[in-house]
């Protein structure tokens, strides 16, 4: 029996059962007994077509917002396998090149954060698709704004039919 039997989960099974056990292991020196959010560094090399990067005021997205964002990619008809969500916090932004990276995606929406804050050399506004270096863009407002104005929620879904046609 030397054969080895491989099982790939998708990332929605690993992190509903691993929920709280993601640790930054290239900082074991950290003082809290409590895991850290692990960094995007830490799914690298995971196939992604698309990945969300979202203002969040701590280490992660509150409830509310993560679930209007599952359910706005279940309406393009994506499975949570199918995209990375990032954290942006307050304390630094991820880098345009390193998120291409690690993810190799082709369309990468931004909310609550402008083209510029990642690094971008192009500038564009909300709910303009804008294609760069052959990954699609999208920006838009930070979630909360966006689920609070139904304008803004048709304006959205514009632009997603547009990155996502079926």
């Amino acid at each position: 029996m030397d054969q080895q039997e491989t099982i790939k989960l998708p990332i929605a099974i690993l992190s509903d059962l691993f929920n709280n056990c993601l640790v930054d292991l290239k900082n074991p020196d950290n003082a809290s007994n409590l895991p850290t959010i692990a960094p995007a560094e830490t799914f690298a090399g995971v196939p992604v077509d698309t990945v969300v990067v979202s203002l969040a005021e701590g280490k992660e997205l509150p409830s509310q917002q993560l679930e209007f964002l599952n359910n706005i990619m279940k309406a393009c008809k994506l499975e949570q396998s199918d995209y990375a969500i990032i954290a942006n916090t307050q304390h630094g932004s991820p880098d345009y090149n390193s998120i291409f990276s690690q993810f190799k995606q082709k369309q990468l929406i931004l909310f609550g954060i402008a083209p510029a804050d990642i690094g971008l050399p192009i500038n564009f506004p909300h709910f303009q698709v804008q294609s760069f270096q052959q990954v699609r863009y999208l920006a838009a407002p930070k979630l909360d704004v966006i689920e609070a104005d139904k304008a803004l929620k048709m304006q959205l879904w514009q632009c997603l039919k547009q990155l996502f046609p079926s």
